[in-house]
């Protein structure tokens, strides 16, 4: 009877012990991630400033490339959370964080010129690909949220 008291209290320990290192993983992967946005962000600001004397379309082309890596880190951070709160969702947070960086590789291509037609339709397929993949992933959870709403109302 001892054992189990004792077996009982090794299981609360250890379960507390988990929780306890997912909740610092969890603050130290989105401390991570928050002082990489704040870079970006920092980055983004004096590359804009400095770009001021090249010229406009320098101007643009920064804001533009360095606001979708903004929205990459957001996305990642956003699944990072919805992951250790153990949402499901995190799957098509990864999903949007990918698509907005191969958009962003795409238009840095576009506007340098450093990309050819071979590795544009190779992106454009990932795009697809991913994207009907999300769609799938959210309209199971549409459909599948109706098919409850309809059982519950007979």
């Amino acid at each position: 009877m001892h054992d189990n008291a004792d077996k009982k209290r090794i299981n609360i320990n250890s379960e507390k012990l988990n929780k306890l290192v997912i909740k610092i993983t969890s603050i130290t992967v989105q401390i991570l991630l928050i002082i990489g946005l704040i870079m970006v962000l920092i980055y983004t600001v004096t590359q804009t400033i400095e770009s001021f004397q090249i010229g406009l379309v320098e101007v643009t082309a920064i804001i533009l490339e360095n606001s979708l890596l903004i929205i990459v880190f957001l996305e990642v951070y956003l699944s990072v959370v919805d992951f250790f709160h153990g949402k499901g969702r995190s799957v098509i947070y990864v999903m949007d964080a990918t698509l907005s960086f191969i958009l962003r590789e795409i238009i840095i291509g576009i506007l340098t010129g450093a990309i050819n037609d071979v590795d544009l339709l190779a992106m454009s397929g990932a795009i697809g690909i991913i994207a009907s993949g999300r769609f799938l992933l959210t309209n199971k959870n549409f459909i599948r949220r109706k098919t409850n709403k309809e059982k519950r109302r007979k």
